[in-house]
Formats: structure tokens, C-alpha cells, sequence
């Protein structure tokens, strides 16, 4: 075991060091100036570095990671075997896990010959209810949360999805409104498109024989989505990423935690394998920016025009927007909450523990090819006042911030 450990070590320093020794002098800044992508993380990280526990950044360009950094603790002591953050550890991306989804769906879309304009309903579990409307959205109204759904949602597990979709849509006329059970949908139609063998319920099934089928199909499905996206969409952007699974597996995991610290013992936030596809991927940085990179200067996952139809139409994102300082971007956030942070609906739950601690994830693409995926496992404060904002405020403003003066800094 010693010896296994040792040798896991030396071939992360190798791999730690041939990304940090190559080039990081690159051609990004405005009519093709020379910046350094590692001016970039210092423009960054003297914004972040003593405001949150802990985050870590890898910063890529034009499909090649460039710099890489990380800032305070991925555990601390309360939980026993405490860490400082390194670029490796693994943490729940939250809703960053929409767009590998979204890659995966239009990956088995491309491959049936089908597009996004192409109806949903046929490819949901044969036995469910359709309530009204259900049989006009198509996939790429999901993708771009214009179901009809609004923001009705009981949860993304199978029976509550199920429910959802019997009672059909809320609004006909399809506004969009963000819900994480438009990809937690995702789920089935992956599974049925790619041909996966799912349980089918016998004819006349009484009600434990539908509760045990029901129970046996959503794991199945689950598993199914898992496997995909392992073999066509993580599998194919970096060593090592075909294992991956939307659940903690390191003996003593990353944890997310409350800051200012508080002594508590910090959280993962468990399994999420059944409620999988609108979250759950347990990721480092360097697999996001892995993947990231891999989907849009690769055509490993999907042809560019949709991994561009991806950005452009925020399928898969949520922002399609441009810096203070008029650098276009598209971004996808991911984040669980640290505190109830609603005055008016949480009342006296106000600033209280919601989870035990808080994560804030983001894939983001600047027009001028640069990429940025991060992770920070706490709220950060800089200038929120935590009596009024309890669960801070976000990261991703800083880092556009840095970005902007690091995109100014460029040599004529």
C-alpha cells in the first residue's frame, strides 16, 4: 500500500509539473498581444486568497491548460486528517453538471440522427402519465429551460419526477424559467436514445409489483446516464475521467465548509447518483477544465456547431454575456447553499445552517479562447455584509474583475 501510494505521488508531481513548466506566454489580448496566464491567477487570486476556506482554478487556452492554482484548506481539523486545497481534489460540482448533460443529450442526439427540435416524450419511461402539454416540449426547450414547467418541481428523483410530468405543464406558452428537473429529465431520454436496457413493467402490474419495478428502473437509469457520459463525454477528455461518479469516493473527501469558519465539520453532500444529471458529478478543476476544453476545440464529444449552439443559445449555460470591460462570455455556475439567505421566506431560519457548508462552481469560456473552471468550498466575503448576505457573494465576480485587468495588462 506504501508503495502504491508513493508511486500515485510521483506520477501527480509529474503531471503537476508538465502543466505548470509549459509555456504560459500566450497571443489572447486585444489584436493578439502577449499576456501570461499565470498574471492572470495573481490578478485573480489577490482578490479571493483570505476571503473563503479554500478554492482552486485551473486556467486553459485554446484547449491546453496553462496555470493552475489553489488557495487554503480542502479539510480542515474538526473532520479529522486535515489538507491544504490542491488542484485534485474532488468536489460536488452542483449544477455545473448540466453541461456535461447537455453534451451527453445532443452526443445521442447527433448519433440517432435526431435534432434538438425533435419531441421528448417518446424517449420517457413507457408507463408514465403524460399530462397536458408534455407531448409539445422538445429537447432543446429542455436544454434551455422553456418546458412549460416554470419553476414547478418536487425534486429530482424518479418518483418526483414522475408526479411533475403527469401533472403536466404549468405555462403552455414555455418563458424561461430555470429548474433543475429539465435535466434531471435527461436522465431517461440519454438512457432510452443510447439503447440502454431498462426493466419494463409487466402488463396489469398491481402496485408492489409498479413500486419494485419503478424502484429497480430508477437505478437503472441513473446507472445508465452514469455509464454514458463515463464512455462518450468524460471518458474521451482526459486520463482517469472514466471513473468518475456523482458521488464522493476518496476515503477522507474535499468538504465544503461555512466562512467565516465556525468549527464545523464541513460537508460533501453524499450520493447523488438518483437525482443525477442536474448535479451530483464529483470533479476536480482540472477534469472540468479537462472536459471543458475537450468540448469546444475538440470534436471528441459533439461536431462544433453544436458544442457552439451549446454557448451561444445557453444550452447548457447559463450566461451569454460580456465582461465590464467588453470581453464576451459564456459561463455555467453550480452552487449549494451555505445559509438560508431569504429574509422574507425563511423568517426565523434567517442566517441559519441550510447545509453545512457551501460550494461554488464554474465552467467559464472568454471569446478570446481563454478558459476558466473553478471551485471554491465555502462563501466568499469581500465586500457582503453577513449579517445582511449570510451565504456571501460570488466568486465569479472577482474573477471576471481579474480577468478584465488582466486582459487590459497585455503588451502592444
Amino acid at each position: 500500500m506504501k508503495q502504491q501510494t508513493t508511486l500515485l505521488l510521483a506520477i501527480l508531481a509529474i503531471f503537476v509539473f508538465a502543466l505548470i513548466s509549459c509555456d504560459k506566454t500566450v497571443e489572447v489580448g486585444p489584436s493578439g498581444s502577449t499576456l501570461n496566464t499565470d498574471d492572470l491567477v495573481k490578478a485573480i487570486s489577490k482578490r479571493l486568497d483570505g476571503n473563503c476556506v479554500g478554492y482552486q482554478l485551473v486556467v486553459s487556452v485554446n484547449g491546453s491548460q496553462k496555470s493552475i492554482y489553489a488557495y487554503g484548506d480542502a479539510r480542515l481539523s474538526q473532520d479529522g486528517n486535515p489538507r491544504a486545497m490542491f488542484v485534485n481534489d474532488k468536489y460536488n460540482i452542483a449544477s455545473c453538471s448540466k453541461t456535461i448533460t447537455a453534451a451527453a443529450l445532443l452526443r445521442t442526439l447527433n448519433a440517432k440522427q435526431k435534432t434538438v427540435d425533435d419531441l421528448i416524450h417518446s424517449y420517457l419511461p413507457a408507463h408514465w402519465t403524460l399530462g397536458t402539454g408534455i407531448k409539445t416540449i422538445t429537447f432543446k426547450q429542455l436544454l434551455t429551460h422553456q418546458s412549460g414547467f416554470v419553476d414547478k418541481s418536487y425534486g429530482s428523483d424518479y418518483g418526483s419526477l414522475k408526479k411533475l410530468v403527469s401533472e403536466g405543464l404549468v405555462d403552455s406558452s414555455k418563458p424561461e424559467t430555470y429548474n433543475n428537473a429539465n435535466y434531471a429529465l435527461m436522465r431517461f431520454l440519454i438512457a432510452t436514445l443510447a439503447d440502454y436496457s431498462v426493466t419494463k413493467l409487466p402488463a396489469n402490474a398491481n402496485s408492489t409489483t409498479l413500486a419494485t419495478v419503478e424502484n429497480k428502473q430508477a437505478q437503472e437509469y441513473a446507472d445508465a446516464y452514469i455509464d454514458y457520459c463515463q464512455k462518450n463525454v468524460l471518458g474521451v477528455s482526459g486520463s482517469g475521467m472514466s471513473t468518475i461518479v456523482c458521488k464522493p469516493t476518496d476515503p477522507n473527501p474535499a468538504l465544503c465548509y461555512q466562512f467565516p469558519k465556525d468549527n464545523g465539520k464541513g460537508d460533501s453532500f453524499g450520493d447523488m447518483t438518483l437525482t443525477n444529471a442536474e448535479r451530483g458529478w464529483n470533479m476536480t478543476s482540472v477534469q472540468m477544465a479537462a472536459f471543458m476544453s475537450t468540448l469546444h476545440y475538440t470534436e471528441k464529444i459533439i461536431p462544433k456547431s453544436l458544442s457552439d449552439m451549446m454557448k451561444n443559445e445557453r444550452a447548457g449555460y447559463d450566461f451569454r454575456n460580456k465582461t465590464a470591460g467588453g470581453i464576451a462570455y459564456y459561463a455555467k455556475n453550480g452552487g449549494y447553499p451555505g445559509k438560508f439567505a431569504d429574509k422574507a421566506k425563511d423568517g426565523a431560519n434567517f442566517g441559519k445552517n441550510y447545509n453545512a457548508g457551501q460550494l461554488e462552481s464554474w465552467l467559464i469560456g472568454f471569446d478570446n479562447n481563454v478558459q476558466i473552471a473553478f471551485i471554491a468550498n465555502s462563501q466568499v466575503f469581500i465586500t457582503a455584509n453577513k449579517n445582511d448576505s449570510p451565504n456571501g457573494e460570488l466568486a465569479f465576480n472577482s474573477i471576471l474583475a481579474g480577468f478584465d485587468e488582466w486582459y487590459k495588462s497585455a503588451k502592444k
